[in-house]
This record gives structure tokens, C-alpha cells and sequence, in this order.
């Protein structure tokens, strides 16, 4: 709360001095009290606190209607100044002076022999006062400390500005101009302690003390900081909730495409091939074990679910061992060394050296006239948890060990990937318009044909069924809803794309090529340039504005991620983090993603991390680039 009777004084005191500083030495007088000023416009950057000075009464600036901001203010000066904010106290002037510069005829002797007196200025080593001499900012913080009484502080054990250490003379008078309110330091973080103090910065300084302090923040650890962001993905290529919100405003899925592939052409193609997916045994999947389980969706009287298990030894074209059964028999899949083996009921068991081969009832490769809707569960090992994130409708299985190298069970899926895997795709809300999922079956088939020329030796695939790839679910995909009703929407969206009966499909022509169409979930505004996120890819993959991500549809249109202060150090590499803020953006603006982040520990070390998939990986949990603060929290 303001007190009235120091505010008084202060007015005394400020009136007098600034009427020195500001008028005595430019050798000129003023005429007229103003509260504007010819050289302080209402963008300067202290426009309030020079106008609050004027509209005070306390200072008039120079005749020629000028304040001058930039003017420095010397140490006499300020001794006047603290002098009269004590009142103007009787002063038992000695004999002779304490500082061999400042004579007894000097116009402020007594209110320099006051300072001196009552311990707010000291001066100088050498028996000096330098009155003439423009007060530094150190001593700025050191006078108004002492002046107001040397008030109880806590000095942290590192320092809020990158010039000012822990053990530099003024430490503790600086933290209390900082943690008073009275200044902030620069942008840059420094505090320029050797620097002069201008008439703007002497204004700032009056104004706070007078009752308007900053709202600094904490000179504490953080225990965690709060980053708030938008969207989820890398950010390179389509952004899902993009394409949702352009179906919705009326585009067909060639606009939405076209769109975020620049350059790019929908043409329909030859895609009826098959391709291998991995199901179970690499990233999160990685385990010596699994249950499979051959089921059928109707009544098991009628509904057997037949299926078929063939062993290969390696070198071998011919399997040595062939099995067959019906469905609801638990498989028990083992590694044992580099062998696949496999135990079914009655505890009969058998092993192949290189894989073993699963065929199921109503597909393509076993009982293709069959009617019946069978499919495959795979269950972690002795338990009723799913191994995996979808049920198997099509195709056959793979289960083999890949090397000695990478010691684990590998259970591939082989399909066909215009119609089967695609049905399976599982990439985006099968209750979303039609012109959206158009736009990602269209999307999906290009990744799909791109993959398909590498063939990965260690998951026996040609991609994965996860965020790696594209994510697949194949059967719990195509019958989702009751009576498959979302299901049927998904495979309707795959089958508008398709021609000749499922041989053709359309698909995004960069040039002569097929497009490798990257998408994603949602973004904070724009897409990323792939050269930004991952490697320089060509031109389409380009950075393209993306309103429709940042909508109430979207769960992720903003979104807090709670970064702990053990995490953030770990991350940094820092003793410990006391501010975190994003350095640098990708090309695009505000709604860029983040491309540098840097973190500034308590002794003003800096680290950073660069890269915005770096970034949204490290920082908050693969959520995403779109970084817009970073909080701290005590």
C-alpha cells in the first residue's frame, strides 16, 4: 500500500532533482510544466512513466520541449534525490569534507556528506566521490537499497541476469531491485551493471518505487514447467483435422489433397499387389512369446473356423510338418534360439527352423468359397491381454525369427494391399465425412505403393502396423460399429478411390512418380517444410497454411504438457533449468513450429535442443512441435 507521507517526500525530492538534472545541466530553464514531450512519442517504450513524472509536476523537461530520454543522470544527483526522500534532515556538517573531490563550496556538499553519514554511499577506494560522474546501475541499486532501509532479502543461489554473478559486489542489492518490482533488466537478459543510468530508465525506476512495482517473476527452482502447444504429428504433409475441416466447408478430397501436396496430381494406377505388414514383435511388441487364436464370428456349430499351420526347416521349400484345426484352439508361439515353435492343445508340439506359415478358413489362400467372417486374435503369451491393436481378417501369417541379431518372435501379415490392408487402415474416424476419408484411403494407397519397394529383412515386413508406417487394425478397422456400420463407411471411402474391380486405385502423381503422401493429425496453423522437420524431400512436401487444425473439433487444437524440473534437466543436460523459451521458428511466422528451444539454468548456463521432431520428442512426449510457452511452476 502507498503511503501518503513518503509519497510526499518522494515528490519533494524527485521534483528538486529532476528539476537539476533535467534543466540545471542543459544550462537552460523551462517555462511550462508539460505531460508531453516532442522526443517521447506514445510507442516509447516508457511513455507512461515520463508522462506520469510530468502530469506529477515533477519534472518539465528542457525548454525546447524535449525530455531527452536518453540523457545519463550523475551521482550527485542521486545523492540530492535520496536526501530529500528522507525529509530533508539536519545534517552536522564537519570541518572538512570525507571525499578529497567534493569540496565544501560544492552545491550538493550536504546532501553528499548525508549519503556518506548514514551509510548510503560510501564512496569510492581511493577517498573519491566522482560526484560529476553518471551513476551506474549497480549504484543505482545499491542507493535505493540503503535508502530504503537495507530490507530483509533472500539472495537465490544463482542469478536472474547473464552479466550479474553470484558473487559480484552489488549481488544482493540487484536481487532487490529485481524482486522489488523496480526493474527488470534488459531483453536480452542482462542487467548492464557498469552501465549508465538514462533519464527514461531514472523514470522507470521513480515511477515503481512510487507505488507501481513489476510483477517479477519467482527467483526460485522451478518444479516443473507448463508448455502449452497445439496439434499432434510431425506437422510434414496432410493434416487429418485439415482435411476434415476443408470436407466440411465443402471440398472435394482432390481440393484437400492438392492442397497439402503442392503440385501435385490425383491419377488413378495399377495397385493390385500384395504387401507384408508386421503385427507383432518389434518397438512395444517385442517379446519371445505370443498366443494365437483362429475365431469365427458365428455360431460355432456351423462357424468352424478351420485353419491351417505349416512348419519350414531352412533350406526347405516343403514344409515338414502341417497341421490343421478349427477355430478357438489357443497356439502357443515360443523362440527357442533362432526356431519358431509351437504348442497346441493336447501339449503336442512342433518347431520350424526358419517359419512357420498360418492359413485361415474363407480367404483368399484357404477355403476361399467359404462365407464364414474368420479372423485371427494374437494374445500376449498365457494372458487375456490382445498382443497387438487389431483382429486379422485377410491374408495369411508369417511367424519366424528374424537373426541372432535381433532375437524375438516376428509375426507378419501378407495381404492384398489395394483392398485387404487398405480396409484396415486405420488412420482416421470412420464417422468423418466421406471427402475426408477419401482424401486419406487416396493418401494411405500412395504411402502403401512407395513402401512397398523395401523389403525390411529384421521385421520380415514391408512396413509396420504402427505410427512408424500407417497404423492398422485390419479386421477391428473394417466391422467397427454395430453391424460393421462405421466399418462399411471406412471400406466405402477405400472403394470410391478403386477401379477394375479393385486392380486400380487413385493416387497423388508428383511428376512421374507417386507422391510419398506423409500425413498427420493436426497442426498449430501451417504444415512444416520436410527439409525443417526431417530431410530435404521434394517440393511438395512443403510448408501450406492449415487454419482448419485449430477448431473446437479438435482435442488437441490447444493443449498443457506438465515438464518436470528432473525431466527438464535431463533433457538439457543442465545442474538445473530456470526458464525455458523457444529461440528460433521454422519459416511461416507465429504459427510456426518450434525449431530451436533454449533453457537457461540458474547459473546462466544455456542448452539447447534443435530440430522441431527433436523437439516435440524430447520436450513433450511426441505431441508436437507447436510450442507457444513455457510456464514455470514453484
Amino acid at each position: 500500500m502507498r503511503h501518503p507521507e513518503r509519497a510526499s517526500l518522494r515528490r519533494s525530492l524527485i521534483a528538486a532533482v529532476l528539476g537539476l538534472v533535467f534543466v540545471a545541466t542543459a544550462a537552460t530553464t523551462s517555462t511550462a510544466a508539460s505531460s508531453s514531450f516532442s522526443d517521447v512519442p506514445k510507442s516509447h517504450q516508457f511513455y507512461t512513466q515520463i508522462t506520469w513524472l510530468a502530469d506529477e509536476g515533477f519534472t518539465t523537461g528542457y525548454a525546447d520541449g524535449t525530455f531527452r530520454p536518453k540523457d545519463s543522470v550523475t551521482r550527485e544527483a542521486f545523492a540530492a534525490f535520496l536526501y530529500r526522500m528522507a525529509g530533508n534532515p539536519s545534517v552536522s556538517l564537519p570541518s572538512k569534507s570525507p571525499f578529497k573531490d567534493v569540496a565544501k563550496s560544492e552545491q550538493f556538499y550536504k546532501q553528499i556528506v548525508w549519503a556518506y553519514q548514514t551509510g548510503v554511499s560510501t564512496g569510492y577506494s581511493d577517498g573519491t566521490y566522482r560526484p560529476e560522474d553518471k551513476i551506474s546501475r549497480e549504484a543505482i541499486a545499491a542507493f535505493l537499497y540503503r535508502s530504503e532501509g537495507r530490507p530483509s532479502v533472500t539472495v537465490p543461489g544463482y542469478s536472474p541476469f547473464s552479466d550479474v554473478s553470484t558473487s559480484a559486489q552489488f549481488f544482493k542489492e540487484m536481487i532487490w531491485l529485481y524482486t522489488a518490482g523496480i526493474t527488470t533488466g534488459y531483453a536480452d537478459g542482462t542487467f548492464q551493471p557498469k552501465g549508465n543510468t538514462s533519464r527514461e530508465a531514472t523514470a522507470a525506476f521513480l515511477y515503481r518505487v512510487d507505488g507501481h512495482p513489476l510483477n517479477n517473476p519467482s527467483l526460485e527452482i522451478p518444479s516443473s514447467f507448463t508448455v502449452s502447444g497445439s496439434g499432434w504429428g510431425h506437422g510434414v504433409g496432410m493434416s487429418q483435422y485439415g482435411a476434415y475441416g476443408m470436407a466440411l466447408a465443402g471440398s472435394s478430397e482432390t481440393d484437400i489433397l492438392t492442397h497439402y501436396y503442392a503440385g501435385t496430381t490425383v491419377k488413378t494406377v495399377a495397385a493390385d499387389s500384395d504387401i507384408k505388414v508386421e503385427l507383432f514383435g518389434s518397438g512395444s511388441d517385442s517379446r519371445d512369446a505370443v498366443d494365437v487364436i483362429v475365431r469365427s464370428l458365428g455360431d460355432d456349430a456351423t462357424d468352424d473356423g478351420q485353419w491351417q499351420m505349416r512348419f519350414y526347416n531352412n533350406g526347405s521349400s516343403s514344409p515338414h510338418t502341417t497341421w490343421t484345426g478349427k477355430n478357438n484352439e489357443t497356439l502357443k508361439v515360443t523362440r527357442s534360439g533362432n526356431s519358431v515353435k509351437v504348442t497346441r492343445d493336447g501339449n503336442v508340439s512342433a518347431t520350424a527352423t526358419d517359419d512357420v506359415s498360418l492359413r485361415w478358413e474363407s480367404t483368399s489362400s484357404y477355403q476361399s468359397s467359404s462365407a464364414e467372417d474368420v479372423y485371427v486374435d494374437l494374445y500376449k503369451a498365457g494372458t487375456s491381454s490382445r498382443a497387438t491393436h487389431g483382429k486379422y481378417r485377410h491374408g495369411e501369417m508369417t511367424i519366424s525369427v528374424p537373426s541372432t541379431s535381433y532375437p524375438r518372435l516376428i509375426v507378419s501379415n501378407t495381404l492384398d494391399l489395394n483392398t485387404e490392408y487398405l480396409y484396415g487402415i486405420a488412420e482416421m474416424p470412420s464417422s468423418w465425412s466421406a471427402e475426408a476419408l477419401q482424401a486419406q484411403a487416396i493418401a494411405a494407397r500412395g504411402y502403401a505403393l512407395n513402401a512397398i519397394k523395401s523389403y525390411g529383412s529384421t521385421c520380415d515386413c514391408n512396413l509396420y502396423d504402427d505410427a512408424r508406417s500407417q497404423n492398422f487394425s485390419g479386421w477391428t478397422k473394417e466391422s467397427e460399429g454395430t453391424d460393421a456400420y462405421y466399418g462399411k463407411r471406412w471400406v466405402a471411402a477405400v472403394d470410391a478411390t478403386n477401379s477394375s474391380a479393385g486392380a486400380n486405385g487413385k493416387v497423388l502423381m508428383y511428376g512421374s512418380s507417386i507422391a510419398k503422401t506423409y500425413y498427420f493429425s493436426s497442426s498449430g496453423g501451417q504444415t512444416e517444410r520436410s527439409e525443417d522437420v526431417w530431410v530435404s524431400q521434394p517440393g511438395y512436401l512443403t510448408s501450406v497454411a492449415d487454419s482448419w487444425s485449430l477448431n473446437s473439433r479438435n482435442p488437441n487444437d490447444s493443449w498443457t504438457y506438465i515438464l518436470t524440473q528432473a525431466k527438464a534437466k535431463s533433457i538439457f543436460g543442465l545442474s538445473d533449468v530456470v526458464s525455458i523459451k523457444v529461440t528460433s521458428r521454422t519459416a511461416g511466422g507465429s504459427d510456426a513450429a518450434a525449431k530451436v528451444v533454449t533453457a537457461t539454468s540458474s547459473s546462466g548456463k544455456t542448452a539447447t535442443i534443435s530440430g522441431p521432431d527433436t523437439i516435440r520428442n524430447k520436450i513433450v512426449a511426441g505431441k508436437s512441435p507447436w510450442l507457444w510457452s513455457f510456464s514455470p511452476k514453484y
